[in-house]
């Protein structure tokens, strides 16, 4: 079996953890949609998996999250990829595991990846008054791995070596290749507002001529920063530990879905 179309599900707040990496925020959001709504507005469409992902963070609230992550199963019955950058608690892990359940009963899977690009240097990325330390996503991986389900490593986006050294992807790495399924890493994607944002100056990078892995998730002019010589000391430091490194989403999925 080969997972190749994808639909996206997402809450419609703005993101609580804020990320100054983030190209959501010029995202319009006309209206507030309910759960039942947002799984409405996928009914026309045809999917081989569903991921809960695109101008949010749907898990900062994990009960609200694993919530919509239920209907849209009972729903569609369809593989369910969760995307988060938070930590959950042991009965939500519990839940969690409960809904992996009822999706291998019927021969669907449940892909959780666990957001971490920095190690020490987080605050140049993230709210850190918002979201768990590296440390602490760490440890949840660990979790999720003692409970039943291997997470993929989303360890992106990756900065240019002088701004967040490469060596905090690797000893990222290094402490969660026993727990994890894989890793998906690819480059930082700026705009204006990102740029801004991060206080750093266009005309400092190389870019991508093109980039297509966001082509039908999110719609915004995007220039992906040219880290080739960062991306390649990850994929030697996850060969050499053993673990597949990819850098699109879709491939590191089917990856997953045959080795289970």
């Amino acid at each position: 079996m080969v997972i190749e179309k994808r639909t996206f599900i997402s809450f419609d707040e703005p993101c609580y953890y804020q990320c100054k990496h983030c190209y959501t925020y010029g995202i319009k959001r006309d209206k507030y949609r309910t759960i039942d709504e947002i799984i409405d507005d996928i009914s026309n469409e045809a999917f081989d998996i569903i991921y809960v992902s695109q101008k949010n963070d749907n898990f900062s609230d994990p009960d609200k999250g694993l919530t919509l992550c239920y209907k849209a199963f009972e729903r569609y019955e369809s593989h369910l990829f969760i995307i988060t950058r938070n930590v959950f608690n042991s009965n939500q892990i519990k839940n969690l595991c409960e809904l992996k359940k009822k999706m291998n009963s019927i021969g669907k899977q449940l892909f959780f990846a666990v957001s971490i690009n920095s190690y020490n240097s987080n605050y140049l990325c993230e709210d850190v008054t918002r979201v768990h330390t590296p440390e602490e996503r760490i440890e949840f991986i660990k979790q999720l791995s003692d409970n039943g389900i291997k997470p993929i490593l989303m360890l992106r986006p990756v900065f240019p070596n002088y701004i967040i050294p490469i060596q905090e992807c690797l000893t990222i790495i290094d402490k969660t290749y026993k727990s994890i399924s894989c890793v998906i890493s690819s480059e930082l994607g700026v705009n204006d507002d990102v740029l801004n944002r991060l206080q750093i100056n266009e005309n400092e990078f190389d870019y991508l001529e093109t980039k297509e892995y966001l082509d039908g998730a999110i719609d915004c002019d995007i220039k992906f920063i040219n880290v080739a010589e960062e991306l390649c000391m990850i994929d030697k430091k996850c060969r050499n530990n053993g673990v597949r490194c990819f850098s699109h989403s879709i491939p590191a999925i089917n990856y997953v879905l045959n080795k289970s």
